[in-house]
């Protein structure tokens, strides 16, 4: 009686924390099967922020729930220096306006890392 006792307890709590769970997706009236809250409301346009300084850039996309990967005018992931101010935004990718639920936008500057460099060395 007393196993019996223990297992019907033990089966309640694993149903109980099974109920709590909440990992089940919400899934949308009217939308398609399988479809789920999730998946569509973190669509959002990218924002234009070609002409603006890198910090401008920056933070205009934080505010619209996307990262920045900055890249270099030949398309190479900048990994040095910190152009915060010096540098100008020639484009996005995705490109401005388009609609997607992507975390990371590639921030593309006007200049290359190589350009970069020399310009803070000349400046020094």
């Amino acid at each position: 009686m007393k196993k019996f006792i223990q297992f019907s307890v033990l089966a309640m709590v694993v149903a109980g924390l099974a109920a709590c769970s909440t990992n089940v997706p919400t899934t949308i009236p009217g939308a398609a099967p399988g479809a789920s809250a999730t998946s569509t409301a973190s669509k959002r346009p990218v924002p234009d922020v070609a002409g603006l300084s890198y910090k401008e850039a920056y933070e205009t996309l934080v505010k619209d729930d996307f990262y920045a990967q900055l890249v270099d005018k030949t398309g190479s992931t900048w990994t040095t220096g910190s152009p915060w101010n010096d540098v100008k935004v020639a484009s996005t990718d995705p490109a401005a306006g388009t609609i997607t639920d992507v975390s990371y936008v590639n921030v593309q500057l006007e200049i290359s890392q190589a350009e970069y460099a020399e310009q803070t060395k000349a400046a020094k």
